[in-house]
């Protein structure tokens, strides 16, 4: 039986259906057939009464005990979405921990600042430009748009939308502080790889809307995780760079609006995902894109010590075939960029449409 892999890159020219749902039930504010912007509101529910806790002592650099130090709202004092709480600084800038959402400071715990949301509403934004094309029970809608898809590797679980920026001029350059010392603010800077804690703080003084980056550490994906600026990664934590058809295909796209999903379920096979919006007049639903797999077919490889490399199929095997730990798995021959030829497992293939 012929397999299929999903698709990893979908070039222009494709319609996109993105699902966009609240966490719970609530109200729809749009019609099915209504054109959307990225930022208009589609369906809204009632706040949960979660705190927003803040790792407000590991952001600043200061021991949890000294964090009083730099506090600029007192507890029980009422706070604004994107408020100072702290500030640290540091040479010659200054770290800050903001509000993510209205509230009252409710507690200084440990190092972290613990905020009780009072918005009446929690509302969720479109964050592409389509049209809804169905509704999903009452908690939100099935957009569709046109444009290019990219599946991640890796997402911090935020999201947003902003107009692209690519610092860097080849897929393996690492971010310094000189990519950062433009017009970055409101952009969604995009570069190879991203190895310095500080720089990920630095672009959120600095207002970026998000981070697209081929490669990454494990202590910046924890920072992330901590912060309202979205980080996607492309290609895998520790690697060496992002894939030359990703980088290409970002680069084209430079100066454009782009959506990043970091909201996704590892667990149910869900990837972060990236979309370029741009009109388009035929194409497939991204939602079930598949392609078979023949000779010749660009591929990414994950999960092996080859993790991120980009190469074409070369043979594709009919029979199982054994791997050195004794399994026995389905797969193909890939012909590297530097001409090494290796055996990979279907499950470890994503194809490059």
């Amino acid at each position: 039986m012929k397999e299929f892999y999903r698709a990893t890159v979908i070039q222009a020219q494709t319609k996109i259906r993105r699902e966009r749902v609240l966490p719970k039930g609530g109200e729809i504010v749009v019609r099915v057939g209504q054109e959307v912007s990225p930022i208009q509101v589609v369906a809204r529910t009632t706040m949960a009464s979660d705190f927003a806790i803040l790792a407000a002592s590991e952001k600043l650099g200061v021991e949890p005990d000294t964090l009083s130090d730099h506090l600029h709202v007192e507890k029980g004092a009422p706070v604004e979405a994107g408020a100072v709480l702290a500030s640290r600084r540091r040479l010659l800038r200054e770290r800050q921990v903001v509000s993510p959402v209205d509230g009252v400071l409710f507690d200084v715990v440990n190092g972290r600042i613990a905020i009780q949301p009072t918005s009446d509403w929690l509302e969720l934004r479109a964050l592409v430009a389509g049209r809804v094309v169905s509704y999903v029970g009452n908690r939100g809608v099935m957009l569709e748009t046109s444009g290019s898809l990219i599946q991640a590797a890796w997402g911090s679980g935020q999201e947003g939308v902003g107009r692209l920026k690519v610092v860097g001029s080849a897929p393996n350059l690492v971010l310094t502080p000189e990519h950062l010392g433009g017009d970055v603010t409101g952009q969604v800077v995009t570069i190879g790889c991203l190895n310095d804690v500080e720089l990920f703080h630095r672009a959120e003084d600095l207002g970026v809307r998000g981070l697209i980056v081929g490669s990454t550490t494990a202590e910046i994906c924890r920072a992330s995780q901590q912060s309202p600026l979205p980080l996607i990664v492309t290609d895998g934590v520790g690697g060496s760079g992002m894939a030359e058809p990703i980088f290409q295909l970002l680069q084209q796209a430079d100066g454009r609006s782009v959506s990043l999903f970091g909201k996704y379920k590892a667990a149910a096979g869900q990837r972060p995902e990236i979309i370029l919006p741009q009109a388009a007049s035929i194409g497939l639903d991204a939602a079930t894109v598949k392609k078979g797999i023949e000779p010749g077919q660009l591929v990414r490889i994950l999960g092996t010590e080859h993790v991120g490399k980009v190469g074409t199929v070369k043979h594709i095997y009919t029979r199982l075939q054994s791997l050195p730990i004794g399994l026995k798995v389905p797969g193909v021959d890939v012909a590297l960029a530097d001409g090494q030829i290796v055996f990979i497992p279907s499950a470890n293939l994503d194809v490059i449409v």
